[in-house]
């Protein structure tokens, strides 16, 4: 509880991160950008294939781009703090003619009620789902884990 109330008292002070731990603010997460749906989900809604990766590869571009709407999903695992204490967020979601492009992070969990969390950190899973209900599908898919790119697929 002590390291979450310094990471609280600091963030409100400052924007910098402290001893690598991404601080707020972040925005609310997209649910529309420029004419597509995004749904964002820490978790996975079904069961990885076998020839889809592990936790510890890139993350995998599901495409559906001949449904009705055209749709892609993005399924990933992000490695960041401890799974009890924090949680994915995406932070940014930007679609034009080119690239879509998906910015996610860790961060302290706000809603963590439990006990203190142990600096181990955890790998964390999370789907994007993105139709394209009034925006054309773009060329290529590009997907960040802050500022690392971990994907860049086209479509």
């Amino acid at each position: 509880m002590r390291r979450r109330a310094l990471l609280s008292t600091a963030a409100a002070v400052s924007t910098a991160s402290i001893a690598g731990c991404p601080t707020p603010p972040w925005g609310e997460i997209p649910e529309t950008v420029d004419g597509a749906e995004v749904t964002f989900r820490r978790e996975h809604t079904d069961e990885f294939e076998p020839d889809e990766p592990s936790f510890s590869d890139t993350p995998v571009l599901l495409r559906a781009v001949d449904a009705d709407p055209p749709r892609v999903t993005v399924r990933g695992w992000l490695f960041g703090g401890s799974r009890d204490c924090y949680r994915v967020d995406l932070i940014e979601a930007d679609l034009d003619a080119d690239r879509l492009l998906l910015r996610l992070t860790t961060e302290d969990d706000p809603d963590w009620d439990g006990g203190p969390c142990s600096d181990i950190g955890q790998t964390h899973p999370y789907e994007i789902a993105v139709e394209f209900t009034e925006a054309a599908v773009p060329e290529r898919v590009e997907v960040r884990h802050g500022d690392e790119t971990v994907l860049d697929e086209r479509v």
